[in-house]
């Protein structure tokens, strides 16, 4: 677990180091670029989170979501940013090695689930991933988030936002996010009870 740690703090290190390079000197020059390169650090904070907690839905989503934005900036600012994600993919590792934690494991084991329980929270958590996607789908795609500006200044991203297609996104990443979760509880609690 230590490792982990370890492997963990150098992410978050390495992601601050690509955000001063790649933000600098002017940071608000192109919002949407440095909001890019800021979900950089977040993605490596969760992921840290995880490690340091022994939380291993936390360790994996931002490793896996890291990595997933250094693969896709990979013509850009992927090369930065891939050093934090191969520390944070080692750190979410690691986490997963160490196996649950022991309280949450005498608690499932103290008062164990159904099998019938244990499906029909992966089948709700399957479904609101659907939605959520179906969400993002309608927010994102299907609409323009953002008008077109001659310069992508923050106040022309302000003025040209199409908040209802914003909000119908994050509605879908809240409702993805915490499908996924369940979904994630479930097959944590399964491997608990299947070790026990």
């Amino acid at each position: 677990m230590a490792v982990g740690r370890v492997l963990s703090g150098l992410a978050v290190l390495s992601a601050g180091v690509a955000v001063a390079i790649l933000a600098f000197p002017n940071p608000l020059a192109d919002v949407f670029f440095t909001g890019i390169v800021a979900l950089g650090v977040v993605f490596a904070l969760v992921g840290a989170f995880g490690a340091w907690t022994n939380r291993t839905a936390f360790a994996w989503a931002g490793a896996l979501l890291l990595a997933g934005l250094s693969v896709a900036g990979l013509m850009s600012i992927g090369f930065v940013l891939a050093p934090a994600a191969v520390f944070l993919l080692g750190a979410a590792l690691c986490s997963q090695l160490a196996g649950p934690r022991i309280d949450v494991r005498e608690a499932i084991v103290a008062d164990p689930p159904t099998v019938s329980e244990i499906a029909l929270k992966a089948l709700i958590g399957t479904v609101s991933v659907a939605a959520g996607a179906g969400a993002g789908y309608a927010g994102a795609v299907r609409r323009d988030l953002f008008g077109a500006c001659a310069t992508e200044t923050l106040e022309c991203a302000l003025a040209k936002a199409n908040w209802a297609g914003i909000g119908t996104t994050l509605l879908g990443v809240v409702a993805i996010s915490l499908g996924a979760w369940l979904v994630w509880r479930q097959i944590y609690v399964s491997r608990v009870l299947a070790s026990a």
